[in-house]
């Protein structure tokens, strides 16, 4: 079931922004270069900690507690190759974006 979380005026190309969905923290971005919104887990796979203070250059997003990087074309992890984002469906329709999380569920490294 998709939920609506915001306009799609509100994350521009190269920018993101963290929304909550059924009580799940989640980074909806627009990576520089491509044309869609997308929606990836906000915590860390490492340290299940929240992604609201990440940093993000348009295309790669970085834990602030401890590095780990991923691009956000794709989810898929960059330094160190652990763990990849788990990924949410998005659609936008009228300007307005919604989010899927049924079925999906954080994705985290070997402990």
């Amino acid at each position: 079931m998709f939920t609506r979380v915001c306009k799609a005026e509100t994350v521009p190309e190269g920018g993101m922004r963290l929304v909550i969905v059924d009580a799940r923290l989640i980074i909806l971005a627009c990576p520089e270069g491509g044309d869609d919104l997308r929606a990836f887990q906000g915590v860390c796979p490492h340290s299940n900690s929240p992604l609201s203070e990440a940093d993000f250059d348009g295309r790669v997003l970085t834990c602030p507690v401890h590095g780990w990087t991923w691009d956000l074309t794709s989810g898929a992890p960059i330094e160190p190759q652990e763990s990849a984002l788990a990924e949410y469906p998005v659609k936008v329709e009228d300007g307005s974006v919604y989010i899927d999380v049924e079925g999906v569920v954080p994705l985290f490294a070997a402990p």
